[in-house]
């Protein structure tokens, strides 16, 4: 029985994805950047209740999973292509980009190593620590000559068996409009205390 090269993952790293990972990171740091510029002290550590994350925790969060992602990306690249696995052990991009939207399906604890404790003193020590963290990440995609699209790590969660390297990058984005939305209500709630 033999199978035909469209039964394999061969889809290339093309300029259009790098200028969307490039925009799309950024544009999203940036709304972090906006929605906490004006917390004071007070409310960037303000709670809704004891197993709710505040402001402060949140951006921790997202430092924390850039840090990982960027570390996986150079470690990914640094080795060898990886054997072509199956088209259909990848999920398509729209798919990745849909873990932005918050439902009961896609829910859950963060894993121990992805938790906040509280590393920054002070707003904007940990502003400072997310531009640095994502600004690693941007810069790896402006430089990089690798071709995203070769590498591919187990997706650990989610609908799919793996996902490539652009897929990667593509769940940062996500996972921060993901967050972003937390942040919304997060400011929602402190109103409503108020």
């Amino acid at each position: 029985m033999s199978c035909t090269h469209t039964n394999y993952y061969d889809k290339e790293w093309s300029k259009e994805d790098r200028i969307y990972l490039q925009s799309h990171l950024q544009s999203t740091l940036d709304l972090i950047i906006a929605e906490t510029e004006n917390l004071d002290d007070s409310l960037w550590n303000w709670r809704a209740g004891d197993n709710e994350w505040p402001v402060s925790l949140i951006v921790e969060h997202l430092i924390l999973h850039d840090e990982l992602f960027y570390r996986e990306a150079q470690v990914l690249t640094g080795l060898p292509e990886l054997p072509t696995p199956l088209q259909s052990d990848f999920a398509p991009d729209e798919v990745i980009l849909s873990y932005k939207d918050i439902t009961t399906a896609n829910t859950g604890s963060s894993p121990s190593y992805m938790e906040p404790h509280g590393r920054w003193c002070s707003k904007k020590e940990a502003i400072d620590a997310y531009v640095r963290s994502r600004g690693r990440l941007i810069e790896f995609v402006n430089s990089t000559n690798s071709d995203l699209r070769k590498y591919y790590t187990s997706s650990g969660r989610g609908p799919t068996k793996y996902r490539d390297l652009h897929q990667l990058l593509l769940i940062s984005v996500a996972h921060t409009m993901r967050h972003h939305k937390q942040i919304l209500d997060v400011k929602i709630e402190m109103k409503r205390s108020r």
